[in-house]
Formats: C-alpha cells, sequence, structure tokens
C-alpha cells in the first residue's frame, strides 16, 4: 500500500471520520483507490435530497488536499448545475462555472486552492494542510448542507 493510501486508510478509521458517520453526517460510499465516493446529508427542504454525493480524488492525501467533485450516486456522474445545492455559501462553494464543477471551491480543495495562493492567509481556519484528514473536509460540507442559508436544489 502506498502511503497516500495507508492516510486514508488510517483517516476512515479514526474517532473523526467514525463520530460522522456513526452520527449519520456522512458516510462511505465506495473506495476504489485513489478514489472515494461519500455521501454528506443536507436538512430537509422541499423537493431536495437528504444527502448528497461527493466523488472525491484522494490521490498524494495528506499532503495534498482531496478535491471533491459533486456527484450523483445514483447514476455516477457528476452532478448537473440543477441537482446542486443552492443557498448563499453553497451555491458559492457547489458552482458549476468554474473548472466546469468538477471541484468545490473552497480552500479545502486541492484544485481551488492551487489557483488561489492568497486563501491559506485569508481562510486559516478553512484552509487545507497536512495536518487536516477527510474529516475535515466533510464536515465543511455537511454544515454548507445543513445551515441555515441551504436552500435545497
Amino acid at each position: 500500500m502506498a502511503p497516500d493510501e495507508r492516510a486514508v486508510s488510517a483517516a476512515l478509521e479514526a474517532a473523526g471520520f467514525q463520530s460522522g458517520v456513526d452520527g449519520g453526517r456522512w458516510r462511505l460510499v465506495k473506495l476504489e483507490w485513489p478514489i472515494g465516493i461519500f455521501a454528506v446529508s443536507a436538512a430537509e427542504r422541499p423537493n431536495s435530497p437528504s444527502e448528497f454525493g461527493l466523488r472525491v480524488d484522494l490521490s498524494r492525501y495528506p499532503d495534498q488536499a482531496p478535491t471533491a467533485t459533486p456527484w450523483d450516486l445514483d447514476i455516477n456522474t457528476q452532478l448537473t448545475s440543477e441537482q446542486r445545492p443552492k443557498g448563499a455559501r453553497a451555491s458559492h462553494v457547489f458552482r458549476t462555472d468554474w473548472e466546469r464543477g468538477e471541484a468545490l471551491y473552497a480552500p479545502w480543495d486541492r484544485v481551488a486552492l492551487n489557483g488561489h495562493s492568497d486563501w491559506p492567509a485569508q481562510h486559516p481556519e478553512d484552509v487545507w494542510h497536512p495536518g487536516r484528514d477527510i474529516a475535515f473536509v466533510l464536515e465543511r460540507v455537511h454544515e454548507l448542507l445543513n445551515a441555515d442559508d441551504y436552500a435545497g436544489i
């Protein structure tokens, strides 16, 4: 097993990740290295799903941040614009007009972080660093999907 795969395996067994699973906040759907498919629960909103999928590239973890694509768990493809979470903050993070919607526009996503060298100074509480783990990312997504400003789809 490569070092990044061992690190992910340890993170999935760690208390932070397991606490989220036990609390119904997220779950691992499938792991086919280096891609993990996760489901993150969302607050109840009219005509909206109870969870959203993320297809997460975990290669080079934890030295580099994971990068996540909003994912349709039923048909195994990227979520369309209409299927994505909406709301003041969720619309900003789950946008489709940036990087073809293939990454989250957030300081904990590898693709976004690589393109924004000022984010570590601007968002130290949210920026990825090797001391973080996958539960950190899932917690941030869960927070967006359960915030008062989350509007469903």
